[in-house]
């Protein structure tokens, strides 16, 4: 399985900068996770701790340390339960960033020891999923048929996590929807793309952290929610027309989101190309 691109016809949303800079996030992403996502499902002992998730966390290290994950061909080859791993040690964007870039050979001309040994616990990151796996199965994209593409849902699912991203601030937390945590979470899978957008639109790194406790995660989610109503003039979790984004107040921190090249163009700052997602070789440079 690994990457593999979708069988599905590929179509992108475009996001299109004041000065006319874009970058795209790609619909056969989306598909691919959540694929990856069903077959896990249907795979209890792959978020349980044991013998069998032990056994693919070493593989997905053992597969890091000898360079056996770079070139698209190599993640092609991936057992999906060692994508699912890879899959979750990229849901910690910074820390991946990190543990690529001081442990891997590709990176430094100074020989390890060919080990690598992540700086989370990724037993625990795999368990902590659990939750957002159940409420995936309450979701549209759990069922949904993509040989029926909806080239406009999936705009508006983009347009609503770029317009996430615009909110955050350094050094607080800031809570998603659920529709938008999926798009989150499909974009991290192309870290270099991911480091590029949200230096762009954040203006820094947004990291992601499942390990919140709740009070503080429902406080949170109540004051991202505030910030939405306040800056969108629509609720949290409902869509924002397009309309409304050009003619707001606050245009200056909004990009729009369409297809191709016709995106309507609503101030912001600039951001650099398409990174490609594949490997920790490629994906872990800036």
């Amino acid at each position: 399985m690994g990457s593999s691109p979708s069988s599905f016809s590929n179509f992108e949303a475009t996001i299109q900068i004041k000065d006319g800079i874009t970058f795209r996030i790609s619909y056969a992403d989306l598909v691919d996770h959540v694929l990856l996502l069903r077959k896990v499902i249907s795979h209890p002992e792959m978020t349980e701790q044991g013998a069998e998730l032990d056994y693919f966390i070493q593989d997905y290290c053992k597969r890091m340390a000898q360079q056996e994950m770079i070139s698209k061909k190599q993640q092609l080859k991936l057992p999906w339960q060692t994508e699912w791993i890879w899959h979750v040690h990229r849901l910690h964007p910074i820390a991946y960033f990190n543990d690529c870039t001081k442990q891997l050979q590709v990176f430094t001309s100074i020989k390890n020891d060919s080990s690598f040994v992540p700086s989370i616990d990724l037993t625990q990151a795999v368990i902590r999923q659990r939750d957002f796996l159940q409420n995936f199965q309450k979701h549209d994209l759990y069922e949904r048929s993509f040989k029926q593409q909806n080239l406009s849902y999936f705009e508006q699912l983009v347009q609503n996590y770029v317009l996430f991203l615009k909110l955050a601030r350094e050094n607080e937390m800031i809570v998603p929807t659920f529709d938008i945590d999926i798009i989150w979470h499909s974009h991290m899978r192309r870290p270099v793309h991911y480091r590029t957008v949200s230096k762009a639109l954040c203006g820094f790194i947004l990291d992601h952290d499942d390990a919140i406790e709740q009070n503080i995660l429902s406080n949170s989610y109540q004051k991202t929610a505030e910030r939405w109503k306040q800056t969108y003039n629509t609720d949290y979790g409902h869509n924002i027309d397009r309309k409304n984004i050009e003619a707001s107040l606050y245009v200056s921190s909004c990009a729009a989101v369409g297809s191709g090249w016709d995106s309507i163009c609503a101030g912001g700052g600039g951001c650099g190309g398409d990174g490609e997602g594949g490997g920790c070789g490629e994906d872990c440079e800036d």
